[in-house]
């Protein structure tokens, strides 16, 4: 990469000194991920989306993004065999995604561990939609283009290892977000939520919204991203820094 930084022309008093450059305040989104434009819709507890879920008169579900119009299939699984075959469908044909919506799950025990689920959305790059209405699941997310919206989220979370990975949580629910590896996902806050995000190893979140009750973590090399004017902007702690006195 190279820069050029811009001199004032020879000959004259200033000649040779650096010139005035324009910089723009914002911050660049991630590659491929859009930031959030400006949407007289979206209020401060209903962050923004980057798509739009439609239902026919008929009943089907589509999916509107800049890109393109996708079919959804709708699942509604109830025991946790239903719940890992309809967030595994890499197999997924055509321009048909999927729109799951969690909700309890029968004859749950005590242990979270009997909630934790993989999340592999379809091969053809088609959407796989999770609708979280139940708090004590714990998604993994592992390849796709998978986007989480978080209506009733209260304790649960989701781990992001790969794909493109979207994560919106409305309203006041309290929810996690772990970004490892390479992995990137943006993630949109309501200004009411309680989320914590962490960001590991090399990985990079771009993070729209959140408030008082909201944290931003980053370990190792990983980067977090905040769009928004500076003042509203959330501090991001960095550990290691801290140890060292930097920060």
């Amino acid at each position: 990469m190279t820069f050029n930084p811009s001199r004032q022309p020879e000959g004259i008093p200033t000649g040779g000194q650096f010139a005035a450059t324009a910089h723009s305040d914002n911050v660049p989104a991630l590659a491929g991920i859009p930031a959030a434009p400006v949407d007289p819709s979206v209020s401060p507890t209903t962050p923004w989306r980057p798509y739009v879920i439609t239902e026919d008169e008929d009943g089907a579900l589509h999916y509107d993004d800049v890109t393109a119009d996708w079919e959804m299939q709708h699942k509604e699984p109830r025991t946790r065999s239903e719940i890992r075959q309809a967030l595994s469908c890499p197999r997924l044909a055509g321009r048909q995604g999927r729109v799951v919506d969690l909700g309890f799950v029968t004859s749950r025990r005590n242990s979270t561990m009997d909630d934790d689920y993989d999340v592999v959305g379809p091969e053809s790059g088609a959407p796989l939609v999770i609708r979280v209405n139940d708090g004590f699941h714990r998604l993994h997310v592992r390849s796709g283009n998978v986007q989480i919206e978080v209506k009733n989220g209260f304790g649960g979370g989701t781990t992001i290892h790969g794909g493109d990975v979207g994560v919106v949580v409305d309203g006041q629910n309290k929810y996690f977000v772990e970004t490892h590896g390479q992995a990137r996902a943006r993630i949109a806050m309501s200004t009411e939520s309680r989320v914590r995000v962490w960001a590991q190893s090399t990985s990079a979140a771009y993070v729209t919204g959140g408030g008082d009750r909201c944290s931003l973590t980053a370990y190792d090399g990983a980067t977090i991203n905040q769009d928004g004017p500076e003042e509203n902007r959330l501090h991001v702690r960095r550990p290691e820094l801290e140890k060292e006195g930097w920060a």
